[in-house]
């Protein structure tokens, strides 16, 4: 059987995974001692073992603005050069070891493209900070450990599953109106597309969808729809991505495939500020849920608003005065007419001698089909579902409120 592109990585990372697995001992999640308690950005160590040369962001995004370290913690094996790289966001940074440590860039700069690196010889935890903004959250650690060789970029205790299934986007997301705090789910797909200029933030101003899972390997292609004027797609910090200058044209295409596992954020530098951003999620535990088919949502399938009157129980609400109209139609029409003697059988032979005076009278009021009063309780039924959209419409546009079934 042929593997494609997609399919080879993916395989590729379950043979790592199972060659680390008699390793498992040393990939344990480090214990920071509380050193990352108010660093918004950390959501587990990322694995760099088997890599020559590591590099870390100076000024990502994290802590209510540029004041992080991107990853925050990293683990090396023992000789390899780590380089921080700052990207001129966030004001002046330097990187100085927490005590006393081998890590002192000296005084904060700001200058984009600056670089400072240390090759690490000795196994250890290595904590360091931006003396200026370390209050605000800004600290980083290199792990130095044997071991790994896999060169993953993904998620916590050096794993290489990738980010979690509720990645940490560290404040990334707040402000754009597009997103819900739903990642999609695109795993399993060879290519992926994300719309520039779909409506959103006041505006054509927006990513369709912001933030989206994909299986390394995967390609990701961005297209513009030609509405909210010219755009651009960037990565936020030192990232792959870079479309180049901003362009209004429909139908123009940008792509990227990505091979590490990671969180990638991204801009249209011409819309930033009103909250053009958004993210790829590359690898993670939604990867083996068979995801891809129907809008991204894997395995669960979810309702919001209106919407969750297309259940199979609204739609079997909506049709069930049809139906019960059509059993009683078909009920009374397969019923022979009453007889003679279906009469006498009913009541009993009735007396000669009052036969003369008294006629049978036979009452079948509540057996008839009454065409009116089925009518009457079809508008019924149709009245209660116009009132139960009506509702539902409301929840949706004043609540939020998402059904999930």
């Amino acid at each position: 059987m042929a593997l494609n592109r997609r399919q080879f990585v993916g395989a590729a990372a379950g043979a790592a995974a199972l060659g680390a697995a008699g390793t498992a001992s040393a990939q344990e999640e480090p214990d920071y001692g509380g050193w990352f308690d108010d660093v918004s950005n950390f959501d587990g160590t990322v694995d760099k073992r088997g890599q020559d040369t590591v590099e870390i962001t100076v000024g990502a995004q994290g802590n209510n603005g540029n004041f992080a370290f991107g990853p925050a913690a990293v683990m090396v094996n023992p000789g390899t050069e780590v380089v921080w790289r700052w990207n001129g966001k966030g004001g002046g940074h330097n990187v100085v070891s927490d005590g006393d440590g081998p890590l002192d860039s000296g005084s904060a700069v700001a200058e984009a493209g600056t670089t400072y690196s240390h090759t690490f010889d000795s196994e250890g935890i290595y904590k360091y900070v931006c003396v200026p903004h370390e209050t605000l959250g800004m600290k980083g650690a290199v792990v130095v450990r044997p071991g790994g060789g896999s060169g993953g970029s993904g998620g916590s205790g050096g794993t290489p599953e990738g980010p979690p299934a509720n990645p940490d986007y560290g404040g990334w997301f707040e402000g754009v109106s597009n997103f819900d705090g739903t990642t999609v789910d695109r795993t399993d797909q060879d290519t992926v597309e994300i719309t520039v200029g779909a409506q959103g933030n006041n505006g054509n101003f927006a990513f369709d969808p912001p933030a989206v899972r994909v299986t390394p390997g995967t390609e990701v292609v961005w297209r513009w729809n030609g509405k909210g004027g010219g755009h651009n797609v960037v990565s936020d910090g030192d990232g792959p991505l870079d479309s180049g200058s901003a362009v209004a044209e429909a139908g123009t295409t940008y792509s990227h495939t990505f091979e590490e596992m990671g969180i990638y954020n991204y801009v249209c530098v011409p819309h930033e500020s009103l909250g053009m951003k958004g993210a790829v999620v590359v690898g993670g535990p939604l990867g083996g849920s068979g995801g891809g088919s129907g809008g991204g949502r894997g395995a669960d399938i979810e309702l919001s608003g209106p919407q969750w009157l297309l259940s199979g129980s609204v739609l079997l609400a909506f049709f069930s005065p049809l139906l019960f109209a059509a059993a009683m139609r078909r009920r009374y029409s397969e019923q022979p007419p009453a007889t003679s003697d279906d009469l006498t059988l009913a009541t009993g032979p009735a007396p000669v001698e009052e036969a003369a005076e008294t006629e049978p009278a036979v009452e079948i009021g509540h057996d008839e089909y009454d065409p009116k009063g089925t009518a009457a309780l079809v508008a019924f039924y149709f009245v209660l579902i116009a009132l139960l959209w009506v509702f539902m419409y409301f929840v949706e546009f004043l609540g939020r409120v998402t059904v999930i079934g």
